[in-house]
């Protein structure tokens, strides 16, 4: 499954950076934060959402920064926290992305599978419980202290 999953991204990885010049993961960037009430999303909940690491979502976000699709920002009550805003030009992208995402979805992976496979794939989540936060605490057997009476 992951053979599958790795070559359905690379081909939209490919065919959104011929089309419409983003990558995958810009994509995916924009898309949750163009989501998000006010279009504003902390850079810790981008990472969160996409489940990758805070320096990833840091240098994509460099990325659609220089390209002026997002805006960062402090937060006034908190000035360790990172806020991404989309602009009107990462709007613009996100939006005319969209329809080539779909169809490349489509084209590389759905088109290529039935309903009912679609369907137990989407059930999937629901039976696979998730990774534990912490490990869970070792066992602790009591014993009497006895006092050498």
């Amino acid at each position: 499954m992951c053979d599958v999953v790795d070559r359905v991204r690379v081909a939209l990885n490919r065919d959104l950076q011929r089309t419409v010049g983003l990558t995958l993961a810009e994509n995916l960037v924009l898309c949750q934060v163009a989501m998000a009430p006010g279009k504003n999303l902390r850079m810790a909940d981008i990472a969160g959402l996409l489940t990758i690491a805070k320096s990833a979502v840091t240098k994509t976000v460099d990325r659609l920064e220089d390209r002026g699709l997002i805006t960062r920002e402090k937060d006034p009550a908190d000035r360790r926290t990172i806020h991404a805003t989309l602009t009107a030009d990462g709007e613009r992208l996100f939006a005319a992305a969209q329809p080539e995402f779909v169809a490349a979805v489509h084209r590389h992976f759905a088109d290529h599978i039935s309903h009912a496979e679609i369907g137990c794939l989407a059930g999937l989540p629901g039976r696979v419980p998730p990774p534990a936060l912490s490990p869970p605490a070792p066992t602790v057997k009591e014993t009497p202290i006895t006092t050498g009476a």
